[in-house]
């Protein structure tokens, strides 16, 4: 089930993408996170589409599935969440370039991600998609992240598996 940023329910992700690429020029972002809560996994995928100097507006998924104990499996599902909403939704905007994918992992070595983000970002280009890493994956870092955190801990999951 998708929602806004303000929990309202979202019942067709295209028609919600459809409709605010009709009115105006929008940057799209999608990233994904997520969060190790008791024996569970909590992935939250968010949809940001932005008009520059205008604001924008998100749309995000949460779903979970059972504890994922390696980061590689973790980091590949997340990049596989987003590249699905990627695929998703591709053809209804102008131009692919317009659409930009967030991985939530740091090229610096001193990271754990560090040594996945050739495979993560070799997933997304593999799709055709633009990626991005830390620290300019912000939809994945920061606005994910932040749904996780807190809207996750007000708001039940959903029983979905991945």
């Amino acid at each position: 089930m998708w929602k806004t940023i303000n929990e309202v329910r979202i019942p067709d992700i295209r028609g919600f993408v459809r409709e605010a690429v009709a009115t105006s020029d929008r940057d799209i972002h999608i990233g994904t996170d997520s969060l190790q809560a008791g024996r569970a996994t909590r992935f939250v995928t968010v949809l940001v589409l932005l008009q520059p100097g205008k604001g924008g507006r998100v749309a995000y998924k949460r779903t979970l599935a059972p504890r994922i104990t390696s980061l590689r499996e973790r980091l590949l599902r997340e990049v596989y969440h987003s590249v699905a909403l990627g695929l998703e939704i591709t053809d209804l905007l102008p131009a692919a370039s317009d659409l930009t994918l967030h991985v939530d992992a740091n090229p610096v070595l001193k990271h754990r991600s560090s040594r996945y983000v050739h495979e993560l970002v070799g997933m997304v280009v593999g799709q055709g998609f633009k990626a991005v890493v830390k620290p300019e994956s912000w939809a994945a870092t920061h606005t994910a992240d932040r749904i996780a955190r807190t809207l996750g801990r007000h708001v039940g999951f959903s029983p979905e598996t991945v």
